[in-house]
């Protein structure tokens, strides 16, 4: 997400890049004055070794679970009771939302026949190239719980774990033994098998700081009495993560992800440069040997998401002091872009997703003239996959103004375009998405995760990232609004979470909303006509 100003080109013809008057003068100065406030509270974010960090919130589904391995060991009481407390606090507020009910029941043993229906249920509408995996995933979890039996049409072909993300893989072959044991199908387990999950738990640490991953993991290998000692060492790894509330998170930490998003945000916003430099030195220090980065520390597997930010935050700090670092993680971009042009999150070959496209783009965009048919490709594939209404496939969000932001970021390199075609194409995405984004502003000039959502921060601070390319400025000005008054007296802002993983479900990072309302007050600031 390159500041606004770095794409000016008198070529472009669309909407894109030009300037905003939004017809209130202290409009301006608000927006600073908020940006300013902001950004004092994240450079405070900022730790001596420079990164920034915060707490992954209590989940449902990783406590239910965590409650039910520690119940089969029958150890850590203590621990059982404070997980028991958070979940019978959880089952008071969530009482609407049928599969965490079923879980927190079934961690609690109070499941009855009815429950065994909401797997099913819960997956219905979800339209996504995981969505088959995930329907293994969550029948398994809940045959787990005991709030239904094990499905028996799955098959051995099933559970082929090879050529996935590496906590994904881990998750298969754990759910392989699962299923091999709920349905007495245990010829389907190899050696081979149990290595690959004991090879997970060989550290003192949670492995790829994946709580979920390592309960499926550790639910697997007690099914092996030889292999009790690895259980009780990853269920003390994963004890150094429960929450203060009795609850345990999705992921142990997501430093990297939020220092690097920080530091985007950061720059050209105030901060001093040695805070952004001090970031800066973190992050070079977490590149893995393929180039890329991944979402913390300790972790093995790099991805596009994460590479993208890291990269497009060292080449607004010091390009030249880093030029290295962001020439491996540009190769390593451009080594995972797909035949049909989209960029998958992990692994090349695996499906291309919207919004991994545009951040490698975004990343890539100061080198653009240099690579025209990447740009060209990835552009296509972008225009390909817009919806009818003007939004994208959410990939890793709820909130369809995500994938919508980084796509028309990503759209402001259409200077290096040569196809008049694939440039008509572009533009109309532009107009359709900006069309999408007006019918979908609240009366309070928010926006909601979609079309008729109650407004949300940070859903807000998506689209107005995305209107300050779009040109409307009435929209913008009363979104701006609406965010300006969500400010805190700290500084901060609150919103509910729209992250997810795994997809649907969502898991919360508190300090990311306040990392990407910082990043609509740049942008926003940045077109606004004095």
């Amino acid at each position: 997400m390159e500041t606004f100003k770095k794409f000016s080109n008198p070529i472009v013809s669309s909407s894109v890049l030009q300037p905003l008057i939004l017809g209130e003068p202290e409009l301006r100065g608000q927006v600073i004055d908020c940006q300013k406030k902001l950004t004092r509270y994240l450079k405070d974010q900022v730790k001596t070794d420079g990164s920034v960090r915060d707490v992954c919130k209590s989940r449902v589904l990783e406590s239910s679970l965590m409650l039910h391995l520690l119940t089969i060991q029958e150890i850590y009481p203590n621990c059982q009771y404070q997980l028991t407390h958070y979940l019978t606090t959880q089952l008071d507020k969530e009482h609407n939302n049928k599969f965490h009910k079923a879980l927190i029941i079934g961690a609690l043993r109070k499941s009855m026949p009815e429950d065994a229906q909401v797997g099913e249920d819960y997956m219905t509408g979800f339209q996504h190239f995981t969505a088959s995996r995930k329907r293994v995933l969550f029948s398994a979890i809940l045959a787990e719980l005991g709030v239904m039996p094990y499905d028996n049409q799955y098959q051995i072909e099933h559970f082929f774990y090879q050529g996935y993300q590496s906590w994904v893989a881990g998750e298969i072959c754990a759910l392989k033994v699962l299923y091999a044991f709920g349905l007495n199908y245990r010829k389907w387990i190899n050696l081979d098998d149990v290595e690959f999950l004991l090879a997970t738990q060989n550290n003192n640490s949670i492995w790829e700081k994946h709580v979920l991953a390592n309960i499926i993991i550790l639910l697997a290998l007690q099914k092996f009495p030889e292999h009790h000692h690895v259980v009780l060492k990853g269920i003390n790894n994963l004890l150094s993560c429960q929450n203060s509330d009795g609850g345990f998170p999705f992921i142990a930490s997501f430093e990297i992800f939020c220092t690097a998003t920080a530091g985007v945000a950061l720059t050209d916003s105030g901060a001093d440069i040695e805070t952004l430099l001090q970031m800066a030195e973190y992050i070079v220090r977490q590149q893995q040997s393929d180039g890329g980065w991944s979402y913390a520390e300790g972790t093995s597997q790099s991805d596009v998401d994460d590479t993208s930010f890291c990269v497009e935050f060292l080449q607004a700090v010091e390009v030249d002091k880093y030029k290295e670092y962001i020439s491996k993680g540009e190769a390593y971009l451009l080594a995972i872009q797909n035949e049909d042009g989209g960029f998958p999150t992990f692994v090349r070959g695996n499906s291309s997703e919207i919004t991994m496209t545009a951040a490698a783009l975004n990343a890539l965009a100061p080198r653009c003239t240099e690579y025209t048919n990447v740009f060209e490709l990835g552009l296509r594939y972008i225009t390909d996959q817009q919806k009818f209404d003007g939004s994208f496939e959410r990939s890793w969000s709820l909130s369809e103004a995500q994938a919508i932001f980084r796509s028309v970021l990503a759209m402001r390199t259409c200077k290096v375009v040569r196809s008049a075609q694939l440039l008509e194409s572009i533009y109309t995405a532009e107009a359709k998405a900006l069309d999408y984004l007006r019918k979908s502003q609240n009366s309070d000039g928010g926006w909601g995760h979609k079309l008729g959502d109650t407004s949300d921060v940070i859903s807000t601070s998506y689209t107005l990232i995305a209107l300050s390319s779009l040109g409307d400025a009435e929209t913008l000005r009363r979104g701006t609004h609406y965010l300006m008054l969500q400010q805190d007296e700290e500084g901060k802002f609150v919103s509910i979470p729209d992250q997810v993983a795994p997809r649907p479900i969502p898991y919360d990072v508190p300090i990311l909303t306040s990392i990407f309302a910082l990043l609509a007050l740049k942008y926003t600031a940045a077109v606004i006509r004095e």
